[in-house]
């Protein structure tokens, strides 16, 4: 009987995992953060904070109505969640693409500007909550803001174009352009290996960020945001979604013995041999491709130098 009882509940928490859908997005420009289940991402000067709940079942009630009533609080953090507004929410329409319907509210509680963003699939609900700090915050970063709320989408995420390969440095590009035409046709010559220089490295990937529903991993939200690749000059890489900090730009001023200590599956080292360059961290080995000075590419992903913290 218990066995019997384990596999119904083992099976009804695959149903449910298996009925949400995921939640796509862009990492906000400039912010930090991530996280697990729950993403949460902070601004530079930290006075604005946003939080992104993953679709969870909405439960009884009108969807409009429940938002209407309550701001679908109930979905945000207890600590999180608001007090008494200076004012009736300002609530409006909202388009997401592969949403069924999406509403969105803007209200004040204690001078903190707030925005809550509700979407409806397949009976659940995501939440996107904002906290600024003051007026004067939600107004300088209202761009990063919108372009993040812009770009979401359940189930599938959006059509992007894809960017130009890159085929050489501006500099190569320029001279062969210049260049006069060859009298006549004749053997090329091979090109030079691209220089690598040691530092920060920064390029945009898609992530899942998985959440579980009995212990069932279900949707999640795949987020499209920056990751580092930090190498030092003898040798040395790590790897993080957060750019890690080299003071006056000294890779070997990173706390190397920490990482390893506390990330290990991100740290290790690397190797360049002519145009390859061979990570490994952790149990992993990654082939990655030079492709210019201060660039290389994994896996379709291009990384260039980023300015060092």
């Amino acid at each position: 009987m218990k066995a019997f009882l384990l596999s119904v509940c083992f099976f009804a928490g695959t149903a449910l995992a298996q009925g949400l859908p995921p939640l796509n997005f862009d990492a906000p420009a400039g912010f930090s953060g991530g996280g697990e289940e729950v993403a949460t991402f902070t601004a530079p000067e930290r006075d604005l904070k946003i939080h992104i709940y993953p679709f969870r079942r909405l439960g009884p009630g009108d969807f409009q109505a429940r938002f209407r009533e309550t701001l679908l609080r109930e979905f945000v953090a207890a600590n999180l969640r608001e007090g008494k507004l200076a004012a009736p929410p300002r609530i409006e329409a909202f388009n997401v693409e592969g949403a069924e319907a999406a509403l969105v509210g803007r209200f004040t509680e204690e001078k903190r500007e707030r925005t809550r963003l509700a979407m409806l699939a397949s009976g659940a609900v995501a939440v996107i909550d904002v906290t600024a700090d003051s007026s004067a915050a939600a107004q300088h970063h209202a761009e990063a803001v919108k372009a993040m709320l812009e770009s979401l989408s359940v189930g599938q995420p959006k059509a992007r174009a894809a960017p130009p390969p890159i085929i050489a440095t501006p500099e190569v590009a320029a001279a062969a352009a210049s260049a006069p035409a060859a009298a006549a046709p004749q053997a090329a010559a091979p090109a030079p290996l691209p220089a690598f220089v040691p530092g920060v490295y920064v390029g945009n990937v898609r992530r899942l960020i998985p959440s579980f529903v009995g212990g069932v991993q279900s949707g999640g939200m795949w987020v499209n945001g920056p990751q580092y690749y930090l190498l030092s000059g003898d040798g040395l890489a790590y790897r993080n979604y957060e750019q890690p900090r080299t003071p006056g730009g000294d890779t070997n001023r990173f706390d190397w013995n920490r990482a390893k200590r506390e990330d290990a599956a991100n740290t290790g080292t690397y190797e360049v041999a002519g145009n390859e360059l061979t990570l490994r961290l952790g149990n992993e080995t990654i082939s990655a491709k030079l492709a210019g000075p201060g660039r290389f590419e994994i896996f379709g992903n291009y990384f260039k130098r980023a300015t060092p913290k």
